[in-house]
């Protein structure tokens, strides 16, 4: 699955090996950002841990998702979609260039919490959801760079230092990504990714405008209670019918009344600035369509300390790898997360995933210590995590907009529509 099978494998001719795109060195995240606004350390947090054993991953639930739309104002459409696989092979595509996302939610939301788009998304679709009943809100990129300390650096080009904001309201932990800069420009450092994607994928009815699609699921992790952002690449394209092709159809997402919209429900009034255009139908693409593009040099090994963690812990169903020669592309392999040729992977992440559940268990514990009105954040520096405490008003603040849903104490709403494509359970 991952070797060449050109010639002998791992026995290459260097003499015949194309010259690989320099790829050089992130600069050091500068110290003055990772520290900006702390007061002191509270504790280190232990990585090493006793014998490791089996963590279990269940009740993985849809709860919502949308898509950035260029726009004036930031605008997401809700539920949105991801891009779709269109299944052709394609054969040649250019280098990426360009600007591109490192943090596509805080580059959208400016001097605004990058966690309001996740929730507007759950209260487009929910009514009085119970954040509540959550021990830990964050991305899948943050379980990431957890992931990362734990292992350690291996090499040179390990970006090992980073922060992550904390406001606990109630018993819930919020877990802010913080990124020192949230674009970048791909400059010489290019690959072809990007370009990959936009050949072999087409935007879905309704969102020809959009830039990103991201996805809330919860599950128990271990007994804790997550509610979960991640991005989604693509999905596999599913059968509509004739009656949600003509709703989508209408779909608004022109901005500010530039259009119909769904009579299923008004549009919810701007949040801070953010817009919410609500798509029909109102389906959450089901776990089992999710797809994860993975394109790499013919001559590069897959990293999968990295790629399985990334699938695993977002339960994305399916991992198309696009294996190329300076951008001319080999058949995509497809593999399934639950299939046979994922099983070793799984084995061999076995240990980290363990000590990820130890180590939220201990953050819980620590800021739970610290609080509700204690704002904390955690640094990784030099392959050490510390908790600090963090100045109050500092940071891209939750505001009482979302900080009052938690004081919320009444029984779960309705639920959006199920009518059309086969949809997961709504939590």
């Amino acid at each position: 699955m991952a070797t060449y099978r050109g010639g002998r494998p791992r026995q290459w001719d260097k003499r015949r090996q194309p010259k690989l795109p320099n790829f050089q060195l992130d600069p050091p995240v500068d110290t003055a950002f990772l520290l900006k606004d702390l007061q002191s350390p509270i504790k280190t947090l232990p990585l090493v841990t006793s014998e490791p054993s089996p963590v279990k991953l269940c009740d993985v639930k849809a709860i919502a998702s949308y898509s950035w739309i260029e726009a004036p104002t930031p605008t997401i459409a809700v539920p949105g979609s991801p891009w779709v696989w269109s299944d052709t092979h394609v054969t040649r595509v250019p280098l990426d260039k360009g600007v591109q996302q490192i943090h596509h939610n805080a580059s959208k939301m400016g001097n605004q919490s990058p966690l309001l788009p996740l929730f507007a998304a759950v209260d487009a679709l929910h009514e009085e959801f119970r954040y509540g009943d959550f021990d830990l809100i964050t991305d899948r990129n943050t379980l990431r760079k957890f992931l990362r300390c734990i292992r350690g650096a291996r090499d040179a080009h390990d970006r090992m230092d980073f922060r992550i904001d904390i406001d606990l309201i109630q018993n819930t932990c919020i877990l802010t990504r913080c990124e020192e800069r949230n674009t970048h420009d791909v400059g010489t450092r290019s690959g072809y990714g990007a370009e990959y994607q936009k050949a072999t994928t087409k935007a879905p009815l309704g969102c020809e405008k959009m830039s990103g699609h991201h996805r809330i699921i919860s599950y128990k992790f271990g007994g804790i209670k997550l509610l979960l952002r991640c991005t989604v690449d693509a999905c596999t394209e599913s059968d509509i019918d004739d009656d949600d092709l003509f709703l989508a159809s209408f779909s608004s997402l022109s901005i500010r009344g530039g259009g119909n919209g769904s009579a299923q429900k008004p549009p919810p009034p701007p949040l801070h600035g953010l817009n919410v255009k609500l798509t029909s139908p109102r389906t959450v693409i089901p776990q089992s369509d999710l797809i994860e593009i993975k394109t790499r040099s013919a001559y590069r090994e897959l990293d999968w300390d990295e790629i399985y963690p990334q699938l695993y812990l977002s339960q994305t169903a399916y991992l198309f790898i696009a294996r190329h020669d300076r951008g001319t592309f080999r058949p995509v392999e497809k593999i399934e997360l639950d299939g046979d040729d994922m099983k070793a992977h799984a084995k061999e992440a076995e240990e980290t995933i363990f000590k990820l559940k130890v180590l939220l268990e201990d953050i819980l514990k620590a800021v739970r210590e610290e609080g509700a009105g204690s704002p904390t954040t955690l640094v990784c520096q030099d392959g050490t995590l510390t908790l600090w405490k963090r100045e109050e008003g500092t940071g891209n603040t939750l505001g009482t907009e979302i900080t009052s849903k938690f004081h919320r104490i009444t029984s779960r709403g309705s639920q959006p529509s199920s009518k059309g494509r086969r949809v997961d359970k709504l939590g």
